[in-house]
């Protein structure tokens, strides 16, 4: 097998993160100030379950049948998303938001998550390929619900209160839904009408975030079976992609999406401290303010990244 992983771009993947970070962003920003029952239409934890569903996929697609070279694979994921989020950390520190940290778990409880999937994941692959991914999700279901059940929830029924030595484990079952997504993935499959999925996804993620609110139900307990859902959603974006509908504007959205998923929050800070009271405005505001952070930031990380790959394609091709 070689160490050269396939750059083949799966189009709908993007429109997946640009709608699961655009759900963050109006949950923090608009939800609270929307009366009744609407206030559950957008939901935070089951985008990011979402994420770390794509995440997966995105992970382990390129080496399904290849070689992984640990440490170029480590240094591109550390540099793609390390770069981001320190620079974030240090905005959100220099505007005042202290729990915008990796120990408190503000927004960044998921970066952490992330860091640690991509540490882990040399070692999850040999596994792999030795038992299978399902029974890997089996085995992280059980150590999921056994922590969650074990110690509870807070009051709000979260699924990452648990701190950064267990938050990874909570979540892990998602992650590792997409790596055996991304192993068992086909062009062609036609899973069903794609609005059915968008709308059923939608509609289940709304309800558990009410039920999280509102019963014992929460998050802590609900995200497992809803990681199942969002890897029928993501099948059925790149299949209705794969046929020539991808939404271009979504697909461009969702290149971003990460700088949206860090910088909404301090951007949103920002704009209320000019005056600015309208949660429609802020939310506007804080969208355009990404796009300087995206270009600056996150898009130089992702150009350096890939620049590592290539070199270290090249180094392969050259050696004897």
């Amino acid at each position: 097998m070689r160490s050269i992983p396939s750059s083949n771009r799966i189009e709908g993947l993007d429109t997946v993160r640009a709608i699961a970070a655009l759900s963050v962003v109006f949950a923090h920003l608009l939800g609270p100030s929307m009366p009744g029952i609407s206030r559950y239409i957008f939901t935070g934890h089951p985008a990011v379950i979402a994420f770390f569903v794509i995440s997966g996929f995105c992970i382990h697609f390129p080496f399904r049948a290849a070689e992984l070279s640990t440490v170029t694979f480590l240094k591109r994921r550390y540099v793609r998303i390390m770069i981001p989020a320190a620079v974030a950390l240090v905005l959100a520190q220099w505007v005042g938001i202290r729990a915008y940290n990796p120990l408190d778990g503000y927004i960044l409880w998921s970066v952490v998550c992330e860091v640690i999937y991509y540490s882990l994941y040399p070692l999850f692959l040999p596994i792999s390929r030795k038992v299978g991914w399902p029974a890997m999700i089996a085995v992280s279901v059980i150590v999921s619900y056994a922590i969650v059940i074990g110690l509870g929830s807070d009051e709000y029924g979260s699924a990452q209160k648990y701190g950064p030595s267990l938050n990874w484990l909570v979540s892990l079952p998602a992650w590792l839904m997409g790596c055996y997504l991304a192993q068992t993935y086909r062009r062609g499959v036609f899973v069903g009408n794609v609005w059915l999925w968008r709308i059923a996804t939608a509609a289940t993620a709304s309800i558990l975030y009410w039920a999280t609110i509102n019963t014992p139900a929460g998050f802590y307990l609900t995200m497992v079976p809803f990681g199942v859902l969002a890897c029928g959603w993501i099948i059925s974006e790149t299949s209705n992609a794969e046929r020539g509908n991808a939404v271009a504007v979504l697909e461009k959205v969702g290149e971003a999406c990460f700088s949206i998923y860090l910088m909404h929050v301090i951007a949103a800070t920002v704009i209320e401290r000019l005056g600015v009271a309208s949660p429609v405005l802020v939310c506007a505001g804080s969208l355009l303010m990404i796009a300087p952070f995206y270009y600056f930031v996150e898009k130089p990380a992702h150009e350096l990244s890939r620049s590592i790959g290539r070199r270290s394609i090249a180094k392969t091709l050259n050696s004897p």
